[in-house]
């Protein structure tokens, strides 16, 4: 093998490994939820949000559901459901939850 094979060999390399550790980064992300459900799963009577009752099977979305209800309508949006998602897990936590 010549020297530009070799470095291209090395470069394709470093790209596949590169996408791995993107990949990687994915997956703790995804261990930090808490095991949260995917939203298609929770939300069971289809309505748009998640309800208390929904989300017994769920203890820490059904702890920390008030928190979460920044519109204190008594029901999850997605929208807040997914900011609660995006947030790292002593964020979600740092009142005792």
């Amino acid at each position: 093998m010549n020297n530009f094979q070799s470095l291209i060999s090395l470069l394709a390399m470093g790209a596949l490994l590169a996408a791995g550790s993107a990949f990687a980064g994915t997956d703790n992300m995804a261990a930090r939820r808490d095991s949260a459900p995917e939203w298609t799963d929770a939300d069971s009577n289809r309505d748009g949000y998640l309800s208390k009752d929904e989300l017994v099977p769920y203890p820490t979305l059904g702890q920390d559901f008030d928190r979460i209800d920044t519109d204190h309508d008594g029901k999850l949006s997605k929208a807040e459901f997914g900011t609660w998602m995006d947030m790292d897990h002593d964020a979600r936590t740092d009142d005792g939850h």
